[in-house]
């Protein structure tokens, strides 16, 4: 079983005013690096990262990291469903997944996210043909798990609807973990701050 990896870049962040949040320091690196080293670190066979085309800096942080896919359409994605669709586009035409594979996505803003939590997903996903959401606690997280034979149906959702519509209309199987490994994102600078307070360099 192949998994491969979606990662959501293309948001303006907008709340978190001037400043671009995947570029922000993260102790030694930036968020984006964090986030990215936790990816390439992890079972996942391939990564893919897309990116805003005006989103230069971005970009060039991404070229960075050899073993991620960067994808950056000619249309700006419109929110995380696009994004997704994008990824999964990139997918399908470079590595032609067979039906038995998966793919796992998980918003860029997630500094927290580690290899070793990529990883439980990957191998619980092994012994499951249903969606896989990670409980901590009481809280549903991230990354989510889904077969790719799913692939197609996210293209045909509605416009109001999101990847998490999915989960609504398909099994989904819980993997139970401890409610303090949730990794949290950070939308504002309130919560970049409390997170890089929290978090012990690596």
């Amino acid at each position: 079983m192949n998994c491969f990896g979606i990662v959501p870049a293309a948001g303006r962040g907008l709340r978190m005013g001037s400043q671009h949040k995947l570029l922000l320091p993260w102790h030694n690196v930036t968020v984006i690096d964090q986030v990215l080293r936790a990816w390439t670190g992890s079972m996942a066979e391939h990564v893919t990262v897309i990116v805003r085309r005006d989103d230069f800096q971005l970009q060039k942080a991404c070229h960075l990291w050899p073993d991620c896919d960067l994808v950056v359409p000619p249309d700006d994605p419109p929110d995380m469903k696009r994004s997704v669709q994008l990824g999964l586009q990139h997918i399908a035409a470079t590595y032609s997944p067979d039906a038995g594979d998966r793919w796992m996505v998980a918003p860029a803003d997630l500094p927290t996210l580690s290899s070793e939590l990529i990883d439980r997903m990957v191998s619980a996903s092994r012994n499951t043909d249903a969606i896989l959401v990670p409980r901590f606690g009481d809280r549903r997280g991230h990354p989510v798990s889904f077969p790719w034979s799913m692939m197609s149906e996210v293209f045909e959702l509605g416009t109001e609807q999101g990847i998490n519509s999915l989960l609504t209309d398909h099994r989904v199987q819980w993997l139970d973990l401890p409610a303090m490994e949730h990794p949290d994102d950070m939308d504002t600078p309130q919560e970049y701050q409390r997170l890089l307070k929290k978090q012990t360099p690596p």
